[in-house]
């Protein structure tokens, strides 16, 4: 029987529910994964200077399970089979390409055969451009290819974003918590709880990988990989011509779904985009790591983890302010578009032009908050009951 409470409240309870379990298996899992040596090894590419647990991803999987074993008696149904048994199987190939490493290619057709799954099991597709340049609903010959190029883009832009800590689950939490917020608008209480729960298992892993020393470790691929599948599903729920929030809007029909998807996932995509299109540029593999990116750009001016975490942060905010901002002062399908293509173009190709000139000049910043007395209490809360892990 469903409790009678509420949406909101219910949706409360899933988080608090999930943050929990994952605060308590948080520690178990370091334990294990320093003793059977399932770590990151520092390199001259990576940041850190020790190895560090890999295994954030089982623990982030971990909490929204248990959080989701709660749904049925938040809510009377839900649809999230398919996108739950994706989940499972992207963790489990991304964990082990932590521990034995996957071939990008390998990686890259594992990745379309799971898209091609989740379309099948879920019968869904992005199969509606909302009218955007006058295009409706397409064909199904079009709609899956894109489909599972959105899916494999979202996977690899989430997986290349994840090089600083509190990055990858700042940005979980920030885009689980936009896409979210529009599926409970529009009474999609499926995928609502779903974001929800993941920004409970996130916000324990936030923590310990922004403010912890001995505490600290990271998603990892399978990690990476989880997050992927899970905001490709969200995005594909939300574009595949049977989410209706004109009604919870005041009624306006203006407001483009696709600008506004994109807009909250911007900053992650244009990174990528612009990092792999420079490889090939060079004549190198776009899937050949480098230090290109935007957050291995704030690193070497100097800007903390924290601190280049945050900017990106405040970059994606400032992404969605300009298309809500255009949305609420009447402009079109089109307007609201080209808005969040330009603005994403100026912060993440002009601020990597901007650092990098500032890198070459020899000009730093001094923005250190690691140093403050508050960073020094948080991190020895998160770190309690690590000194022996």
């Amino acid at each position: 029987m469903m409790i009678d409470l509420m949406p909101k409240w219910r949706l409360l309870i899933l988080l608090l529910v999930a943050l929990a379990a994952t605060w308590a298996i948080y520690g178990p899992t370091v334990r294990i994964a320093l003793q059977k040596g399932i770590v990151d090894q520092p390199d001259a590419r990576k940041l850190q200077k020790l190895p560090v647990p890999t295994l954030g991803g089982v623990v982030v999987f971990f909490g929204i399970a248990v959080g989701l074993m709660f749904f049925k008696t938040m809510f009377y149904q839900t649809a999230l089979l398919p996108v739950l048994a994706a989940m499972i199987i992207m963790l489990y190939v991304g964990t082990l390409d932590d521990v034995v490493g996957i071939s990008p290619t390998k990686r890259l057709i594992i990745e379309t055969g799971i898209a091609l799954l989740m379309i099948y099991g879920s019968r869904s597709c992005i199969m509606n451009f909302q009218e955007l340049w006058g295009v409706g609903k397409i064909s199904l010959g079009l709609a899956i290819p894109l489909t599972v190029l959105t899916i494999v883009g979202i996977i690899n832009a989430v997986n290349m974003i994840d090089g600083v800590d509190g990055l990858l689950s700042g940005f979980g939490i920030l885009i689980c918590g936009f896409y979210g917020l529009l599926c409970f608008l529009a009474h999609d209480y499926s995928n609502a709880a779903l974001a929800t729960v993941t920004i409970g298992a996130l916000l324990t892993f936030f923590l310990h990988n922004v403010f912890g020393v001995k505490s600290k470790m990271f998603l990892g691929d399978g990690g990476s990989m989880l997050m992927g599948i899970l905001i490709s599903w969200l995005i594909i729920s939300i574009l595949g011509g049977h989410f209706h929030i004109r009604s919870y809007l005041g009624g306006r029909v203006d407001f483009n779904l696709i600008a506004f998807t994109l807009a909250v996932v911007a900053i992650p995509v244009a990174d990528t985009l612009r990092v792999m299109f420079g490889r090939i540029f060079r004549g190198r593999s776009p899937f050949q790591p480098d230090n290109t990116h935007l957050h291995h750009h704030f690193i070497r001016c100097g800007y903390s983890h924290l601190a280049t975490t945050l900017r990106m942060l405040g970059m994606a905010l400032l992404i969605i302010g300009c298309f809500l901002l255009v949305w609420v002062l009447g402009g079109s399908h089109d307007l609201q578009l080209y808005t969040v293509i330009a603005v994403t173009a100026l912060l993440d190709g002009g601020g990597a032009a901007l650092l990098d000139r500032r890198e070459k000049a020899g000009r730093t910043a001094g923005d250190r908050p690691e140093r403050s007395r508050g960073w020094k209490r948080i991190q020895q809360l998160v770190d309690r009951g690590f000194d022996n892990a």
